[in-house]
């Protein structure tokens, strides 16, 4: 007898400072997220690279599966990576460049 496959998890993160919730699908980034909702964050590389999408994590975790980023090296444990980043669980955040023009590299 086959055992079913649990239903994916879809995650819900709320911005801090605005009160902008989105629903982020399992195996989706925070940012791809966002963004296909509407709602706009900073972002630069969607690589992890550049910096731009770095939010303060206020409560809940963010995993990468690709391994940590470059840009989070020098930051603390309480810092997140959207554009790379798959939240573990429900999350509240927030950018450190939200309102900033952060205008993505091509």
């Amino acid at each position: 007898m086959a055992t079913a496959k649990p239903p994916a998890m879809a995650a819900t993160v709320i911005v801090h400072s605005t009160g902008a919730r989105f629903v982020v699908d399992d195996g989706e980034t925070i940012l791809q997220a966002a963004l296909r909702q509407g709602i706009q964050l900073p972002h630069g590389c969607y690589n992890g690279v550049c910096g731009a999408c770095i939010s303060r994590i206020i409560s809940g975790r963010i995993d990468y599966p690709d391994g940590q980023p470059l840009a989070l090296f020098a930051e603390g444990a309480d810092k997140g990576l959207c554009c790379v980043g798959l939240p573990h669980g429900d999350l509240v955040i927030e950018p450190e460049h939200l309102g900033e023009d952060c205008e993505p590299w091509l």
